[in-house]
């Protein structure tokens, strides 16, 4: 089976953390079993807290099947407290409409969480996420990109509206002043 692009570049982003930094508390943001798997790989032994949008069972189900997680359910963009070291946004930007809410909400909902980095992975030809507004929106909040990249798919992945042939993806930190 041939690895995504999403799965690749989160994992590349983990092992630099990991090299680098003493990561112990991570935020799965629209967490699901590809997301929490890794973290959990990448950081043995780290509080990971899977926030999911109330009731959304496909997400619990598969986050239960991989291991004992914090699953908490909360909307982000109503404000989530706390800080974590890390919060990891794999694929949740695109999913803003079926939560009720536009990219733009959902992107300020995820910024206004207190941490130190930021994972943002999405599909490029996803019509409901700008990859522009992402960095434009992140870097005026005192994220810095530290790296980035854009991996092309083996198998595109096709929904109704695109077919995702690409995944880009950030790890911000945030900057002194942030």
């Amino acid at each position: 089976m041939k690895k995504k692009g999403h799965k690749i570049l989160l994992e590349n982003f983990l092992a630099l953390l990991r090299e680098e930094e003493k990561i112990s508390r991570v935020l799965d943001a629209g967490s699901g079993r590809t997301s929490v798997s890794a973290l959990a790989e990448y950081f043995p032994g780290a509080d990971i807290t899977a926030l999911v949008y109330p009731g959304d069972q496909r997400k619990i189900s598969k986050i239960k099947e991989v291991g004992e997680f914090l699953i908490l359910e909360q909307d982000l963009c109503v404000g989530l407290a706390g800080s974590y070291d890390l919060v990891a946004a794999h694929l949740l930007l695109g999913e803003a409409a079926k939560f009720g809410h536009s990219m733009d909400e959902l992107l300020e909902g995820l910024l206004s969480v207190q941490c130190r980095y930021l994972v943002i992975i999405d599909y490029l030809e996803d019509p409901r996420v700008s990859r522009e507004k992402i960095e434009e929106v992140c870097t005026a909040k005192g994220f810095v990109v530290q790296y980035s990249g854009c991996i092309a798919n083996d198998e595109p992945q096709s929904w109704v509206d695109f077919t995702g042939c690409h995944n880009f993806g950030y790890l911000f930190r945030r900057g002194i002043s942030g």
